[in-house]
């Protein structure tokens, strides 16, 4: 075989696919890391996330990145769902159709937010928290199918609530590579770069902004 068909049939080959896994915001600059690298190599990443819960203040996550994400399900929990319709979303929308409109409206909109906001860090979380991860698995396994996992080359556990997870994919996908090696460099670092990236910065406000997320 000649270089020139060599590289014929390298370009023929269907692109890797990477599929990332993160349920905390934490781990979104992981996840752009390893993005900007891999992507500037010709792999495809795409990324599940849990962005349903403490996914306010995270950081967006690379535009190359085509992301799933588990923010419905989630929140369609039940108990997450009689949580935040009875203690926050009910009487914070009577209250803030009451103020202005009766003595004290005001005053009592201020009081349930700061309830709801020490509940949430105090109460909610405490109890969720811990088992979040083992909620958010099922939830994922039962949409695998949407992924066409089969296609895919390597999974990567960003953080350890993702395990769980991983594991499950592995047993229904023995080819794939899943794995919590998260170095881009010792994955991808045979590849060349075919298509160099420009800088990008999820904190700068002028940034290009990202298709959104696709719900999984």
């Amino acid at each position: 075989m000649t270089a020139t068909q060599a590289a014929t049939q390298a370009t023929d080959r269907p692109s890797p696919r990477v599929v990332l896994l993160l349920f905390g915001n934490g781990a979104v600059k992981r996840a752009n890391r390893y993005a900007a690298y891999a992507c500037e190599r010709g792999v495809r990443v795409e990324a599940v996330v849990a962005d349903g819960q403490r996914w306010r203040r995270a950081l967006e996550i690379h535009p190359m990145v085509a992301v799933h994400s588990l923010a419905a399900p989630e929140n369609r929990l039940p108990g997450v769902w009689l949580y935040e319709t009875l203690l926050e979303r009910v009487p914070g929308g009577v209250l803030r159709r009451l103020d202005g409109r009766v003595p004290g409206g005001n005053a009592a909109a201020r009081l349930h937010r700061r309830a709801t906001t020490w509940l949430r860090r105090n109460v909610f979380w405490r109890v969720y928290g811990p088992v979040r991860h083992h909620a958010l698995r099922p939830l994922a396994v039962r949409r695998l199918a949407r992924l066409d996992l089969a296609s895919a080359d390597r999974v990567v556990c960003l953080e350890e609530a993702t395990v769980p997870l991983g594991w499950s994919i592995a047993k229904r996908y023995p080819h794939l590579a899943v794995t919590r090696a998260v170095d881009p460099q010792a994955a991808h670092g045979d590849l060349p770069v075919t298509a160099p990236l420009e800088p990008w910065d999820p904190t700068d406000p002028d940034r290009p902004k990202r298709e959104p997320y696709r719900p999984l």
